[in-house]
Parts: structure tokens; C-alpha cells; sequence
């Protein structure tokens, strides 16, 4: 009995569509806020500790990394808004087919990406 199934599977013809990628997003930037509650925990409890330590904390945002790992974070919450009311939007009942659930995927990824460059320009 020969099987008709392909021996190597080639991955790279795999493609998203915009809906898939702005659920997984969605999905990634919530995680991505878990573990950012830790470090936003940790820079309160040292900067209300003391005077020293509002100090520390107040030089790390000068830097570049401490900004980065801030714009990282301000990204995912953006991010997991607008995914959110996404979501909501389409619990509602509205944007369910195909067609419009591609448009507000790519809606939610174009609007957050420049929603990120604008929290970037604040943060610097």
C-alpha cells in the first residue's frame, strides 16, 4: 500500500493568515506583560525604599536599556489593548468572516506598530 503524502514537508510554504498572526500576538503580548509585572514591581519597591533608591532607579532610566526594556513593555500593554478590543469587538458578534477578520488583524498590527514608533519617540 503506497501512501500519497509528502516525504519532506517543506515549512517555509506555510503562511499566517493576519487574523492567525494577530491572535498569536495577542497570546505573546499577554505573556509578555506577565513577566513584566515582576520588573515593574522591582523598580517600585527600590525607587519607594529610600531616597537612594529612587536615585538608582531614576539613573537606570536614563540609560538605554532600562528605555528599551520600558518601551518593550509599554508596547506589549499596547499591543494587548488594541488585541483586546479586537477581540471584544468580534465577541460581539461583529468582524467574524473571513474577509473583515483579515482587515482588523492587519488593522490591529498597523495601528500598534505605530502606536509603538510614538511611544518610542516619548520615551527618548
Amino acid at each position: 500500500m503506497k501512501k500519497q503524502r509528502p516525504v519532506n514537508l517543506d515549512l517555509s510554504t506555510i503562511k499566517f493568515p493576519a487574523a492567525a498572526k494577530a491572535s498569536i500576538l495577542h497570546r505573546v503580548s499577554g505573556v509578555m506583560m506577565f513577566f513584566a509585572v515582576g520588573i515593574l514591581i522591582w523598580a517600585l519597591s527600590v525607587s519607594l525604599s529610600s531616597a537612594e533608591g529612587f536615585a538608582t532607579i531614576e539613573s537606570y532610566l536614563q540609560g538605554f536599556f532600562f528605555k528599551f526594556i520600558i518601551w518593550g513593555i509599554v508596547s506589549a500593554l499596547i499591543y494587548h489593548l488594541v488585541g483586546g478590543i479586537r477581540h471584544l469587538i468580534m465577541d460581539m458578534g461583529h468582524l467574524e468572516e473571513k474577509g473583515s477578520g483579515q482587515t482588523s488583524g492587519n488593522v490591529v498590527i498597523a495601528l500598534w506598530l505605530l502606536l509603538s514608533v510614538v511611544a518610542g519617540v516619548w520615551l527618548w
